[in-house]
């Protein structure tokens, strides 16, 4: 048994030197592989980083179309609000040249075919219950009596909503 254990322990210097070399080699290789896979992390984290500042951009630029659509809406009410009461008034007034009440309607129509198309649809219903968060009193027709289940009986200025969101209250008379 002594002479297994010489033999052992005899390891050539030759071979001690390899197997030390490929050790070292072996680590390098590591640290190789390491500093690859470092670098694929580092480059995945930059494309992530990009796709997520593309993604908040895209957001906030529909965000801002949003809302200037929203505003530009709300500065033309007042326009469409004239359109529509000219409406009215070129029906009831018979001093109008025809022409000009005809020009009026299409003006009018393709105004409301326009505003469907953009999905802006106008608050002007009566006999509906009172909704604070579409409708607003006339300013001089203040009541101190609670609101609920009084229904409106005359629009004074029509409101509009975009997709759902009220872009401008309706001014009514309960």
């Amino acid at each position: 048994m002594k002479e297994k254990k010489t033999i052992k322990n005899k390891i050539s210097p030759q071979k001690k030197e390899k197997t030390n070399k490929i050790d070292e080699l072996y680590k390098i290789e590591q640290k190789i592989f390491c500093i690859k896979q470092e670098k694929k992390n580092v480059k995945l984290r930059h494309f992530a980083d990009i796709d997520n500042a593309t993604k908040k951009n895209i957001q906030e630029v529909k965000l801002i179309k949003k809302n200037q659509f929203k505003g530009f809406i709300k500065n033309i009410s007042s326009i469409i609000n004239q359109i529509d009461n000219l409406v009215k008034i070129s029906k009831k007034s018979i001093s109008i040249p025809k022409t000009v009440v005809e020009g009026i309607r299409l003006t009018h129509n393709i105004l409301e075919k326009n505003l469907k198309t953009w999905h802006i649809k106008k608050i002007n219903q009566v006999n509906i219950p009172f909704n604070p968060n579409i409708h607003i009193l006339e300013k001089n027709k203040k009541t101190d009596t609670n609101t609920d289940n009084i229904k409106i009986k005359k629009i004074k200025k029509n409101g509009y909503t975009f997709k759902n969101h009220v872009i401008k209250k309706a001014v009514v008379v309960i």
